[in-house]
């Protein structure tokens, strides 16, 4: 086999474009049923992004686009100009953007790109301007603890070393795939990519040289339509998505040639696993990572799950080259994907001087090395004196055939300090619901108050949105 031309160090607009050299036609992005763009059609229509921009080392651009064609070229654009790029959602509300704006320093804004298919001419010729491992190659949001929004600042060096950490999940041999000449099924995107999770595997998918295919937004017949249309063989997505496949698709739809699905960004309780395998027959990878490690640290392996040998509640063993312990019930990290530092508000950087990054994850390590997340430390509920662990209440309710989705805040108590207030997606009674989880709990840790709602708040990758459920939960709480 050739080997590939990818060079993974430097600047990483090299992933599209030294893509784009070895194999042009290549046929490489889907919208859903749209497509196929080939590498040379998103490697010009970088080009273009970058001969529009009037910016530089130094400078950051902000990104406003969604699952579509145009977030690559745009995002390698901006690489080409040896700029930072700015991810953020387009659906994120005027004053959100404002902040960002401000707070984080940005030179220009990017709200669309042009990216034309068929014959162009091949303008991608020239060199990424030389970066260093440590300079900056974009900023991805989260929110800190008020809620507003900051910045998780990442260097190259970080995301190739992020890049081959992940392929070492799979294989032995982490240098990137040539481009194959027969054809192999795309990879599914299903998260935003102006999140983790979504521009992680877009990477990826350039590194390991598989084609993808995106989705607009999650929709779980938009996500069979895509499997059946294009074979994919393997789904990364979250358990909120797990559970949208398990209760709106039809009973007798299956996951045809799904061989496996990795679940990540959210803990994910034994129930909702469960019902996936039982529903459909495959299995269920547990993988475990943070925005400021740019994705991965931790996962099951793919063997080992598709043999039937797994730990229950463990999220796998940590990548290679990551290390992990375990500090006063807290996961701390090293690893060379670890962020330089955050931006805006909450900006006290989470890495120590020794280089350790601390997560706000609780957990254990067993004997073998096998990693266990409990729940998250600024989460944790302090009732009476007594900790109560918000994500140990969820999994209690979770088991409950009557709960789709639940989620447990702290709401201020003026006899208690604070008391854990549970909040439900489902069908049943309050009374009902919160009468069966008494027995799987101790007295101290049970919800003191249970609302079931229509639909939970949630940020634009599915998951809770904690700060919006504690301010409903008091609410609710007010009125009654």
């Amino acid at each position: 086999m050739t080997p590939t031309v990818l060079d993974t160090t430097g600047s990483l607009a090299t992933l599209l474009m030294a893509r784009a050299s070895e194999r042009p036609d290549h046929p490489f992005l889907w919208v859903e049923e749209d497509g196929p763009w080939t590498l040379s059609d998103l490697a010009n229509s970088a080009a273009s992004v970058a001969g529009g921009l009037e910016v530089g080392p130094g400078d950051r651009v902000l990104l406003r686009l969604g699952n579509d064609e145009r977030f690559l070229p745009a995002l390698v654009g901006v690489w080409l100009r040896g700029a930072s790029a700015v991810a953020m959602h387009p659906a994120a509300p005027a004053a959100e953007v404002d902040r960002v704006v401000q707070t984080m320093g940005v030179a220009a804004t990017v709200a669309d790109v042009a990216v034309p298919r068929g014959p162009a001419p091949v303008g991608f010729s020239a060199p990424p301007p030389p970066v260093d491992d440590g300079d900056e190659a974009f900023v991805l949001l989260t929110s800190g603890a008020t809620g507003n929004p900051k910045g998780v600042v990442l260097s190259h060096g970080a995301v190739w070393a992020s890049l081959r950490a992940t392929v070492s999940a799979f294989r032995g041999d982490t240098r990137p795939t040539p481009i194959p000449t027969e054809r192999k099924p795309p990879n599914l995107i299903a998260n935003p990519l102006s999140h983790t999770a979504g521009v992680v595997r877009l990477l990826f998918a350039l590194y390991v040289g598989r084609s993808v295919v995106l989705l607009r937004k999650f929709d779980a017949k938009a996500a069979k339509a895509a499997i059946d249309s294009h074979g994919i063989d393997n789904l990364t997505i979250n358990p909120t998505m797990l559970r949208m496949l398990v209760d709106d698709l039809p009973p007798q739809a299956n996951l045809g040639p799904v061989r496996y699905a990795s679940s990540g960004t959210a803990p994910l309780t034994p129930a909702l696993r469960e019902a996936f395998e039982a529903r459909f027959g495959v299995p269920v990878l547990q993988a475990y990572g943070q925005t400021e490690a740019f994705g991965g640290i931790a996962i099951e392996s793919v063997k080992d799950v598709l043999a039937g040998r797994r730990r229950p509640g463990s999220v796998g063993k940590p990548l290679p080259g990551v290390d992990v312990r375990v500090d006063d019930g807290e996961i701390v990290v090293r690893t060379p994907s670890s962020l330089l530092g955050y931006l805006g508000q909450d900006a006290a950087s989470p890495v120590d001087a020794d280089g350790w990054l601390h997560t706000g994850d609780l957990g254990h390590l067993d004997d073998d090395g096998y990693l266990y997340v409990t729940g998250r430390r600024k989460n944790v509920i302090i009732c009476g004196g007594f900790n109560v662990i918000p994500e140990e209440l969820e999994a209690a309710l979770s088991v409950d055939g009557h709960v789709r989705e639940a989620v447990v805040v702290a709401v201020p108590d003026d006899r208690l300090g604070e008391i854990p207030v549970a909040l439900v997606e489902g069908d049943g009674t309050a009374e009902a619901i919160l009468a069966r989880v008494q027995s799987r709990l101790a007295p101290y840790k049970r919800p003191r108050r249970l609302f079931v709602v229509d639909t939970l708040p949630r940020v634009a990758n599915g998951k809770v949105d904690r700060v919006a459920a504690r301010t409903l939960a008091e609410e609710l709480k007010t009125e009654t």
